[in-house]
């Protein structure tokens, strides 16, 4: 009985010594990927840099500089969330997917497409704090996923334009299973499946809705000009399990959006004419799309206002920094409500991730 009691103790230390390795590859593989250097302008009071900008680019400091650490396991949603990201906005992607896994209470399979900037190996490293693995597919695989589902001049697009990856990625991913495509720009609150609805459902384009219009006017005149008409449509989260739209439509408005691979509002036309023509809008609650507070000091509150998401457009990346530091905090504090006072002096700011979650902004 004493042999075997000592030899679980030392395959408990073997066990425990392996996950501190692990924890320190993955904590080093972040800092390493992630880290920025402080600009200690950003301290300087009379600089004139709007509040709302300075203190959400020292939120992205912040963040660059705490990893996390690898999470445990949830049960699994039977659905594939597919979304995509250039190397310089790892961190961006890093803090969406953690706002994922904190507040959904199912966890789809998770696919990452690359525009070729970085490769799968050095994206495992990184992202390896997620609890299964992620399936990476590279740029020339949609190329070709494009070209074998007899779209060539889709492929065409691929090779010229991100905006053309997203689409064939939406496009040909969805013929394949139920995906739920979503920016890396995008923060979630809290878990979305009420609002979702099973994935066999989804045989018809939905997307989120928003009060400006970003559509190509000549291209919606040609094709659908409903596009034109609001509610308008935004990209930034579509849900598909089949066909976008008929083939020849789909060819015909990616031959004219060839010649404007830099203009984004070529491919949101095109996302838009299908939700308009063959299919509907997600409901109103299940991502924020707006602006009116992207130079102020207070942002909007998503779990006041009982958003789900909230998708930080361009001009409002500072914003996503903003909120995802407060959603770190915010698990922070659950965690040290959860331990109680006499844990509460024994937690650090690492620890505050490394707990399963799932509390809501």
């Amino acid at each position: 009985m004493t042999m075997l009691l000592c030899v679980g103790e030392i395959l408990e230390r073997v066990c425990r010594r392996r996950m501190e390795e692990i924890l320190d590859m993955t904590k080093s593989a972040q800092r390493k990927a992630l880290c920025r250097t402080f600009a200690f302008g950003l301290l300087r009071p009379f600089s004139g840099m709007n509040v709302s900008v300075r203190l959400g680019e020292i939120a992205h400091n912040i963040l660059s500089h705490w990893p996390i650490p690898p999470q445990p396991s949830k049960p699994t949603a039977h659905f594939c969330y597919l979304t995509m990201c250039d190397r310089a906005h790892w961190l961006m992607l890093r803090e969406s997917l953690f706002s994922l896994y904190r507040s959904w209470n199912s966890l789809p399979e998770i696919t990452v497409v690359s525009d070729g900037s970085w490769t799968a190996n050095e994206f495992a490293e990184v992202f390896a704090w997620w609890p299964t693995p992620i399936t990476v597919l590279m740029r020339e695989e949609i190329c070709l996923s494009a070209l074998s589902a007899g779209f060539p001049e889709l492929a065409d697009y691929v090779r010229e334009s991100i905006w053309g990856l997203e689409l064939a990625t939406v496009t040909t991913q969805a013929k394949q299973r139920p995906v739920l495509y979503a920016d890396a720009d995008i923060l979630w609150f809290r878990d979305p499946a009420p609002l979702l609805d099973d994935p066999v459902s989804w045989d018809k384009p939905r997307a989120l809705r928003e009060s400006n219009c970003h559509q190509r006017r000549d291209m919606a005149l040609r094709h659908c000009p409903k596009v034109l008409e609001p509610p308008f449509v935004n990209a930034g989260i579509v849900a598909l399990h089949g066909e976008l739209m008929p083939p020849d439509l789909l060819r015909s408005m990616v031959q004219d959006a060839l010649p404007h691979p830099l203009d984004s509002s070529c491919q949101q036309t095109i996302i838009a004419s299908a939700v308009k023509i063959g299919g509907e809008l997600f409901p109103e609650k299940l991502s924020l799309v707006e602006f009116d507070d992207v130079y102020r000091f207070r942002s909007r509150n998503m779990k006041t206002e009982g958003y789900y998401s909230r998708h930080y457009v361009h001009w409002m990346r500072h914003m996503l920094y903003r909120d995802a530091l407060r959603l770190r905090f915010h698990f922070f504090a659950g965690l040290i409500t959860r331990a109680g006072p006499s844990r509460a002096s024994r937690v650090g700011l690492v620890g505050a991730s490394s707990s399963a979650g799932g509390q809501n902004h």
